[in-house]
């Protein structure tokens, strides 16, 4: 299956889960449970097939925007970290616009400890993206 077919149907599925849980809320704690959880791993699932899009889109525009004949592993490799780092720094500057009080416990130091753990993590896909940057052999 395709992503964005993929993408369609969790949707699709996580309305479905949406109202089960509005459902289960007025019936047993434990059916309340069980919606949650598969609302949550249909969440997961679904924030995973978006941000493989997203690798998809950077590696069209990397393969586009390139004069060097990639084969497809390491265009992979190069548009994973790319996704991931574009990704990041969009989080951020969401996190920073958020009031401290959603975070933790409501300081600003919680909200900026998850910005830091954010700015690492840019950190690391940056370092990945110049390491194979630094790896892959030039062509004319």
């Amino acid at each position: 299956m395709k992503l964005p077919e993929a993408a369609q149907r969790l949707d699709r599925a996580l309305k479905v889960a949406v109202k089960w849980m509005d459902v289960a809320r007025e019936d047993t704690s434990e059916m309340f449970h069980q919606a949650e959880y598969t609302r949550d791993k249909i969440e997961e699932e679904l924030s995973r097939v978006c941000f493989e899009m997203a690798v998809e889109s950077e590696a069209s525009r990397e393969r586009a925007a390139s004069s060097r004949d990639y084969t497809d592993e390491d265009l992979w490799a190069i548009a994973r970290p790319a996704a991931l780092s574009e990704t990041l720094l969009r989080t951020y500057c969401t996190l920073r616009e958020l009031d401290s009080d959603l975070f933790g416990d409501g300081s600003p130091r919680a909200r900026y400890e998850v910005m830091g753990a954010l700015m690492v993590a840019m950190d690391a896909a940056n370092a990945e993206m110049e390491r194979l940057d630094a790896a892959k052999p030039a062509t004319a």
